[in-house]
């Protein structure tokens, strides 16, 4: 089908056979392989940015959480963390 976008030539190799196998009961056989394709790149692009947010938010607060007013070690052990490791 003739379309105005630019085509990107997948190689259908081993891996994403199985990959397209494995969707297929859940997003249907009948699908084209070409659709398929389509759908999970957008689906995969969208929880990549999902899990580099999430982990950027949890590294913000483990940064936050690890240096603020009331860390969770006792201030004064870290102080002396050399002399107490002998």
């Amino acid at each position: 089908m003739p379309s105005k976008y630019d085509r990107i030539g997948v190689v259908r190799d081993p891996a994403l056979t199985e990959a397209l196998e494995s969707v297929a009961p859940i997003l249907g056989a009948s699908a084209p392989a070409a659709t398929v394709v389509h759908d999970l790149a957008i689906r995969g692009a969208q929880a990549l940015r999902e899990e580099t947010s999430r982990r950027e938010e949890l590294l913000r607060k483990l940064a936050a959480w690890s240096t603020g007013d009331d860390p969770p070690w006792d201030p004064d052990v870290l102080e002396r963390i050399d002399e107490l490791a002998l």
